[in-house]
């Protein structure tokens, strides 16, 4: 569709979309003739003008083009016949028929929200899809920073926590030259789970090491303990039949998962209280930072507790990874940090398994993960499949390692920030 004046700003105030194009090519060849690539820019959530879109999202399933290939929605530039009742994909040319209840009332004078000229946005609320539940969000800190960065990456987390819904769920680690993963739903004093930093741990030895192994006498549905031997009683004195049973994952949501109304006013405290990493750093070596086994603890966490649910996980990093796995340069001082000369001739011996580690936690539990194609490839189907984003602040006039990164991050959906301080304004 030619139009005289194309205005970007005004199809973005009354869509919520930008083009990179003000017309379609109309066949193949067009098409390959594009210099600029066909793409669109899309607001969620953008408020439009009443007349632009319907007051109400649309309780119901969109209609969709019946080809397999296309399945696209039902629309206003969509060609209408309503004498036999067929709708015109305008991307595959398919005659579709309306659905029996939109073929008894469509008419030129009385049309569904959908195929109404101004309402090129609308919104649908399905009604077969599950409540997806309350946004969870992971804070891993790394505490080898400088105190005066904590204290200012410390206020911007006790902010955040001031804005996000009341129902939202929180979660704290903390990590340095190892990893603490704090229980922020034990009352009276504050409490964490120390982890070596040297190894990459998986969910079910996280599980073993937090002691969410399935008890009796919870809400949950986990799977019951063996029996007792004949002549003794279960641990709780109850029948077996009586008996419920905890899962890992409602435990880690029972104890390291909490909603912020009731866990703000804890974290808050450890935050207050957030000191630097306390080990002895010699004066001939870096400190002792363990991001990648941090990160592999962090996403453990996610799988037990949401397993299917949307989480995000916020790494707030300080500096290069130098222990564990995911390390990216030696403790030594005596060893410079890899540059890009020693990249591209594949002299940095830690580059290739740093980003294999990283790659891996993606695709971890997913069985496209010992297909072929790319480790980004496999990294995204699990992000699909699991729906865990993972956020990296960097903060530090070093090196961080987002190279080694950045595939975990863009396979994920989430967002890397570089800066110089916490307290640089983003």
């Amino acid at each position: 569709m030619q139009q005289d004046h194309f205005d970007v700003s005004y199809t973005e105030e009354t869509a919520g979309t930008r083009l990179s194009f003000h017309c379609w090519p109309s066949s193949r060849l067009e098409a390959t003739r594009c210099v600029a690539p066909m793409g669109a820019l899309y607001t969620p959530l953008k408020k439009l003008p009443p007349a632009c879109a319907p007051p109400t999202a649309l309780q119901y399933d969109p209609i969709r083009c019946s080809t397999a290939t296309c399945h696209a929605v039902l629309n206003p530039y969509c060609q209408v016949d309503f004498r036999t009742k067929l709708w015109v994909c305008p991307f595959c040319l398919t005659r579709n028929h309306f659905p029996p209840h939109y073929a008894e009332n469509i008419s030129e004078n009385n049309l569904p929200a959908e195929l109404i000229p101004q309402f090129a946005t609308c919104e649908y609320e399905l009604p077969n899809v599950p409540p997806a539940g309350p946004p969870a969000f992971v804070f891993c800190i790394d505490t080898c920073a400088p105190v005066e960065e904590l204290t200012e990456l410390a206020d911007s987390i006790q902010q955040i926590l001031n804005l996000l819904p009341e129902d939202s769920l929180v979660g704290l680690i903390t990590f340095g030259t190892n990893v603490q993963v704090h229980e922020i739903g034990f009352g009276g004093l504050p409490k964490a789970y120390v982890i070596r930093g040297n190894k990459e741990y998986g969910t079910a030895k996280v599980s073993q090491l937090l002691g969410c192994a399935p008890v009796a006498g919870g809400k949950g549905g986990g799977a019951p303990p063996p029996p007792a031997p004949p002549g003794q009683q279960q641990p709780n004195g109850m029948p077996p039949q009586q008996q419920t049973y905890e899962s890992p994952g409602q435990q880690v949501l029972r104890r390291f998962l909490l909603p912020v109304s009731e866990c703000s006013m804890t974290v808050e405290s450890i935050l207050d209280d957030l000191r630097k990493d306390p080990w002895p750093v010699p004066s001939d070596k870096r400190v002792a930072r363990c991001t990648g086994c941090a990160m592999s603890v962090a996403t453990s966490l996610l799988d037990l507790a949401l397993p299917r649910s949307g989480a995000r996980l916020m790494m707030f990093v300080g500096g290069p990874c130098t222990s564990g796995p995911g390390q990216i340069v030696n403790r030594l001082k005596t060893e410079d940090m890899r540059s890009h000369a020693d990249i591209s001739r594949n002299a940095e011996p830690l580059h290739k398994p740093a980003c294999e580690f990283y790659a891996s936690l993606a695709k971890r539990n997913h069985p496209a993960a010992g297909k072929k194609g790319s480790s980004t490839q496999a990294a995204a189907n699990a992000s699909a499949t699991s729906a865990h984003v993972v956020d990296v602040f960097a903060c530090s006039l070093d090196q961080v390692g987002m190279l080694e990164m950045a595939e975990l991050v863009e396979a994920t959906g989430g967002q890397m920030v570089l800066g110089d301080s916490f307290g640089q304004s983003v």
